[in-house]
C-alpha cells in the first residue's frame, strides 16, 4: 500500500446522408453479387431444390422458387403456418475454408475477392430467423473479419445495410457490437470519419446492461480522445439516461464527468478564438457557464475518495481553476491568476495522490500540474513532473509533450 502511494505521489438528415455518402466510397457488392441463392426448401420433412430470390423485411415477404411449385411468396412471420421447416444452403468448399481461417483469426485480404460473391448473396437473407436459415454465424464471421483487417469502408457498407434491431431480436447482438467496434476504430483511425461513424451508431440500440454501457462509453471516449468534443457530448448524453436507470452502475460518474471535461476543452478553443474574433465571445461564455454549473452540481455529490473517478473529478476542478486563472491573466490581474493556479495544483495533486497508476487521465493531470508550476515560476517542480511523465508514459503523446516542455525550460 505504501509503495503504491509513493508511486502515485511520484507520478503526481445528417445521419442518413452520412450513411449513404460513406457507402458510396465502397463498391456496391450487394448489387455486383446480386442473384438467386440455391437452397433446399423443406416443406414438412421433404427437402426440394429451389432458390431464394429476395426478402422484403418491411413487407415480411420471402421471394422464392421451388421445383414443382414455381415462384412463390412466403410470409416471413408465418413460415410455421405454411409448413416451411427451413432452408438449407450448401456453402461452397472454398468459402467454408476461408471462413474457418477467418474464425481462427488467420486473416488475408487476398481471400476477399473469392468469398465476396458467396457472402453478399447470403447476407441478403439475414432477415430470415436463424432457426429457419442458419447463415448468421458465417455472415458474422465475415463482418468481424473485415473489421479485423481494417477494411472499414466495406465493413461500414455491409453493417449499415443490415437491420440490427431485428438481428438483436434473433439473438445476434454480435452484429450491433461489431458496429460499435467498427465505429470506434473508424474514429480512432481518422477523426474525419466521426460523423459517418455516428450515423451507424444511430442504428444500434443501447440496452440497459453493463456490457452495452461499457461498449458505448468506449465509443464516446474515442470521440473525446480525438478532440471531437461536441460529438462526444452528444454520445455521452445518449448514454447518460440509460446508465442512470441502473443503480450502482460503475459507469454513472464517468458519464457525468466526461461531458464537463469536453465543455471545458470547448471553452478553451472558443476563448482563444474570441481573442481574434469577438463573435466567439458570447458562445465561449455560454459554454463556460455550462461547465461551471455542471461542476457545481457534481460538487453536491462527488465521487467517493477511494474510487478511480475521484481523481478525474479533481482534474475537472483543476481545469476549471486554470480557466479562471487565464481569465485574470488576460485582465492583467497577475495576483489573482497566481491564486487560481495554486488552487489548480492543490486540486490536481489531491487527485493524483489517490489515483491508480494506470488511469487514462493521470498523465494529463500530471502535465496540468507541471504547467501550473511553470505559471508560478516553480520551474524545478515542473521539470520533476515532466521527467516523471517521460519515464512512466514513455512512447505516448504525453511523453512527447513532456519532452517539448522540458526542452523549453532552463535546466535545474
Amino acid at each position: 500500500m505504501k509503495k503504491s502511494r509513493i508511486a502515485n505521489v511520484v507520478i503526481v438528415f445528417f445521419l442518413l446522408g452520412n450513411l449513404f455518402s460513406f457507402a458510396q466510397e465502397a463498391q456496391d457488392y450487394f448489387k455486383i453479387h446480386s442473384g438467386s441463392l440455391p437452397v433446399k426448401i423443406y416443406v414438412g420433412n421433404a427437402g426440394k431444390p429451389g432458390s431464394l430470390l429476395g426478402v422484403d423485411g418491411q413487407k415480411g415477404i420471402i421471394y422464392a422458387q421451388m421445383e414443382g411449385a414455381g415462384r412463390m411468396q412466403l410470409e416471413l412471420r408465418g413460415l410455421q403456418k405454411q409448413n416451411i421447416k427451413g432452408f438449407v444452403y450448401d456453402w461452397p468448399a472454398d468459402a467454408i475454408k476461408t471462413l474457418k481461417m477467418f474464425s481462427n483469426e488467420q486473416y488475408s485480404k487476398e481471400l476477399l475477392p473469392g468469398i465476396r460473391p458467396v457472402m453478399y448473396k447470403a447476407l441478403r437473407f439475414l432477415d430470415i430467423p436463424q432457426q429457419y436459415f442458419a447463415i448468421h454465424d458465417n455472415c458474422l464471421i465475415y463482418a468481424k473479419a473485415l473489421i479485423a483487417m481494417e477494411q472499414f469502408n466495406e465493413a461500414f457498407y455491409l453493417l449499415s445495410r443490415l437491420n440490427l434491431n431485428k438481428l438483436d431480436s434473433f439473438g445476434y447482438r454480435d452484429f450491433s457490437e461489431a458496429s460499435l467496434e467498427l465505429a470506434s476504430k473508424m474514429i480512432r483511425a481518422n477523426s474525419k470519419s466521426a460523423k459517418t461513424a455516428r450515423a451507424l451508431l444511430q442504428k444500434v440500440t443501447i440496452r440497459n446492461n453493463s456490457a452495452d454501457h461499457a461498449s458505448y462509453l468506449k465509443l464516446a471516449d474515442s470521440l473525446r480522445i480525438q478532440g471531437l468534443y461536441n460529438d462526444a457530448i452528444s454520445e455521452y448524453a445518449r448514454l447518460g439516461p440509460i446508465v442512470q436507470k441502473s443503480p450502482g452502475s460503475p459507469y454513472a460518474k464517468l458519464v457525468e464527468i466526461w461531458p464537463i471535461y469536453c465543455y471545458i476543452k470547448l471553452y478553451e478553443s472558443y476563448s482563444k478564438a474570441a481573442l481574434k474574433d469577438a463573435r466567439y465571445k458570447a458562445p465561449a461564455g455560454k459554454i463556460f457557464n455550462t461547465a461551471m454549473q455542471a461542476v457545481k452540481k457534481l460538487d453536491e455529490k462527488p465521487p467517493a475518495r477511494q474510487t478511480n473517478e475521484y481523481s478525474l473529478y479533481k482534474l475537472i476542478r483543476a481545469l476549471l481553476r486554470v480557466q479562471y486563472a487565464r481569465q485574470f491573466e488576460q485582465g492583467g490581474n497577475e495576483l489573482k491568476a497566481a491564486e487560481f493556479y495554486r488552487q489548480s495544483v492543490l486540486e490536481v495533486t489531491e487527485g493524483i495522490v489517490s489515483a491508480r497508476v494506470g488511469l487514462d487521465w493521470l498523465p494529463e493531470s500530471l502535465l496540468m500540474a507541471g504547467d501550473a508550476y511553470e505559471k508560478l515560476s516553480l520551474n524545478e517542480a515542473a521539470i520533476n513532473v515532466y521527467k516523471q511523465v517521460s519515464i512512466f508514459y514513455k512512447g505516448s503523446k504525453w511523453a512527447v509533450e513532456s519532452k517539448k516542455r522540458l526542452d523549453s525550460l532552463p535546466a535545474s
